[in-house]
């Protein structure tokens, strides 16, 4: 969830991950904000990965 107000964040592309809300950015490795009005680095969640499948632990 993006830390400006709550929406999903929905894509990932070439290392950045975005908001579709309000165009928040963020570093996939990091989770910090690159830009957008979010200000807060989206919080370290654990993954599985399974063949073709990435699911939250």
């Amino acid at each position: 969830l993006c830390t400006h107000q709550g929406c999903a964040v929905k894509d990932v592309s070439d290392g950045t991950i975005t908001c579709p809300c309000h165009n928040s950015t963020f570093d996939a490795a990091t989770g910090s904000p690159t830009g957008g009005p979010a200000t807060q680095p989206l919080p370290a969640r654990e993954i599985t990965v399974e063949g073709d499948s990435i699911r939250l632990a």
